[in-house]
C-alpha cells in the first residue's frame, strides 16, 4: 500500500513538472515568436530608413549637379528588388529642403527624412580684402588700395588685412573707394575704360589722400582710428581663407592637404610666369563661363612680364609656389597668390616682392612675408571682376548641410 502512494506522487510530480515545461515551452515561443515579429519590424523600419536615407543623398547629389533641379517623385531600389524610395523638393534662393520617403521591401515599413542643404562655390572670394598676408607687409612705398566695401560686412570697409605691418615711416600708403580712385583730384583726368558690366579700368588712377593710414588695431581704444586697415589681430590662413579648408594633413596620409587639391584642381602648370600674358585667362573661358577652376600653378621663381597678364573678363587665380615678384608697367587680373609650404614642419618662407607702378585688379595674398615695396603701386578691388572666377559650370560646387536641418517622421 505505501509503494503505491509512492508511486502515485511520483507520478504527480512528474505530471505538475511536464505540466510547467509545457508551460515554459509556450510561453517561451510566444516570446520567441514576439521577438521574432519585433526584430522583422526593426528590419523593415531600418530598411525603410536606409531607403529614404538613399534619397536625400541622391537628392543632394543631383542638386550638387544641377542647381536648377526641383526634386522629382521617383522610385528608386534601395536594399533589393521592392525597397523604393520618392524624393521631393523645394528649392531655395541658395539652397534645397529635401525630403525623402522609403518603403521597406514588403512596403509595410515607412520612413520619411528631411534635411537642408546649399551648394557653395569651391572658390570663397565674397569677403576676401584686397590685400591679404599671413606676415609682415612693411609700410614702404607709394600704396593706392581701393577697398572691398563690405568686406567686414554690409557697409563695413577693409582695404587690407594682415598680421604685422609698419606703423609710421615715410611710406604713403593710400585707401579709397572706387569713386574717389576714379575721379578725385587727378584722377578726373586719366584714362578710362568703361567695362560692359559697369566697372570702369583705370591703370593711371590713385588715392589722393592717405586718410586712412595704416595702424596697428590692437593697439588703439577707438577702433576708428584703424578705419578699413586690420593689422596685428589673428587672421585665418590665407590659403584657408579663399578655398575653404584646412591646407594641412587633416587625413594622415603624410601628403598636406592644400597640395592634393591643387593636384586635382589646377589643370595649368608652370615653372615660370615668362608666358604669362592678357590671354593667359581665355583658356579657362567659354561664353563668359568658367569650364575648369582658373588657377595657373606656378612651382619656382615667378616674375610678372611687363604689360597686361590676364583680362577683366578672363582674370585667374596665379599660385606661385615660390618666389612671386609684380614688376612695375604690369597690369594683372585676377587673385595673385604667393604661397609657402609651411605645414607639417616645413619652414618655407618665399616672399612677394612688389616694385615701380604696377596696377592689380583684385587681390593680392600671401601666406608668408611681402618684401619692402618700392613705387607707386595700384591695388584695386571689384566684386565683379572676382565674382567672374566663380561662374563656373556645375562640377566645381561642394554640398554643405544647415547643422541641425535633419529631422525624421512617421
Amino acid at each position: 500500500m505505501q509503494r503505491r502512494q509512492m508511486g502515485a506522487a511520483t507520478l504527480f510530480i512528474t505530471i505538475i513538472i511536464l505540466a510547467l515545461l509545457t508551460v515554459i515551452a509556450a510561453v517561451s515561443a510566444k516570446i520567441g515568436m514576439f521577438e521574432l515579429k519585433t526584430s522583422a519590424n526593426s528590419n523593415r523600419a531600418k530598411e525603410a530608413l536606409h531607403a529614404a536615407q538613399g534619397g536625400l543623398d541622391y537628392g543632394a547629389i543631383r542638386y550638387l549637379n544641377d542647381a536648377s533641379w526641383a526634386g522629382e517623385s521617383l522610385d528608386m531600389p534601395f536594399g533589393g528588388p521592392g525597397a523604393s524610395v520618392s524624393v521631393s523638393a523645394i528649392v531655395g534662393a541658395d539652397s534645397i529642403v529635401l525630403n525623402a520617403v522609403g518603403e521597406s521591401v514588403d512596403t509595410t515599413g515607412l520612413a520619411r527624412v528631411e534635411e537642408k542643404f546649399a551648394r557653395l562655390p569651391i572658390l570663397k572670394v565674397g569677403d576676401l580684402p584686397p590685400l591679404m598676408a599671413n606676415g609682415n607687409f612693411p609700410d614702404s612705398g607709394s600704396f593706392s588700395i581701393v577697398t572691398n566695401p563690405n568686406g567686414g560686412g554690409t557697409g563695413v570697409p577693409v582695404s587690407g588685412w594682415v598680421e604685422d605691418a609698419t606703423k609710421t615711416g615715410g611710406a604713403s600708403w593710400q585707401t579709397c573707394n572706387v569713386d574717389e580712385w576714379l575721379y578725385e583730384s587727378n584722377n578726373a583726368t586719366q584714362g578710362k575704360l568703361p567695362q560692359s558690366d559697369g566697372f570702369v579700368l583705370c591703370h593711371t588712377c590713385r588715392c589722393d589722400k592717405a586718410i586712412n593710414k595704416i595702424c596697428d588695431a590692437g593697439a588703439v581704444v577707438d577702433t576708428n582710428d584703424c578705419p578699413d586697415i586690420v593689422v596685428g589681430l589673428p587672421i585665418i590662413d590665407a590659403f584657408q581663407n579663399l578655398f575653404g579648408f584646412d591646407p594641412e594633413d587633416t587625413d594622415g596620409n603624410g601628403v598636406d592637404d592644400w597640395y592634393e587639391f591643387m593636384d586635382a584642381f589646377a589643370t595649368v602648370r608652370l615653372t615660370s610666369c615668362a608666358s604669362l600674358g592678357p590671354n593667359t585667362g581665355d583658356q579657362f573661358y567659354k561664353n563668359g563661363v568658367v569650364q575648369s577652376l582658373p588657377i595657373v600653378w606656378v612651382t619656382g621663381t615667378c616674375s610678372l612680364p611687363g604689360g597686361s597678364v590676364g583680362s577683366y573678363d578672363t582674370p585667374f587665380i596665379l599660385f606661385v609656389h615660390g618666389e612671386l615678384t609684380i614688376n612695375g608697367g604690369g597690369i594683372f587680373y585676377g587673385i595673385a597668390f604667393g604661397f609657402s609650404d609651411k605645414y607639417g614642419g616645413d619652414t618655407e618662407n618665399f616672399i612677394v616682392k612688389v616694385t615701380g607702378g604696377p596696377t592689380l585688379y583684385g587681390v593680392l595674398m600671401t601666406n608668408r612675408e611681402v618684401d619692402k615695396p618700392s613705387g607707386n603701386f595700384g591695388l584695386v578691388y571689384s566684386q565683379k571682376l572676382l565674382e567672374k572666377l566663380t561662374n563656373v559650370n556645375d562640377t566645381f560646387y561642394e554640398l554643405a548641410r544647415y547643422p541641425g536641418s535633419w529631422t525624421d517622421t512617421k
